[in-house]
């Protein structure tokens, strides 16, 4: 992925907008999605700057909407 941080993404989903990312990046689904394809529960997802308690696959986005992932860290 070169690093890269952002990507601009045509969609109307969020899962719509994984499945573009992931078709150019691989390795980016087992990083975000669980065994069933759902978002795990370790990435917090940010949709204009606010949280989504509830993010789905079928999140409906607009042309103008930004998502985010952060990954929740643990250490010990």
């Amino acid at each position: 992925m070169n690093y890269q941080r952002a990507f601009p993404i045509e969609a109307d989903t969020l899962g719509a907008a994984l499945e573009w990312l992931e078709e150019r990046h691989p390795q980016v689904r087992r990083v975000l999605r669980d065994g069933n394809g759902r978002i795990r529960r370790t990435h917090q997802v940010f949709l204009n700057g606010e949280q989504l308690t509830d993010a789905s696959l079928d999140t409906p986005l607009a042309e103008s909407d930004r998502v985010e992932f952060r990954t929740a860290i643990a250490g010990g």
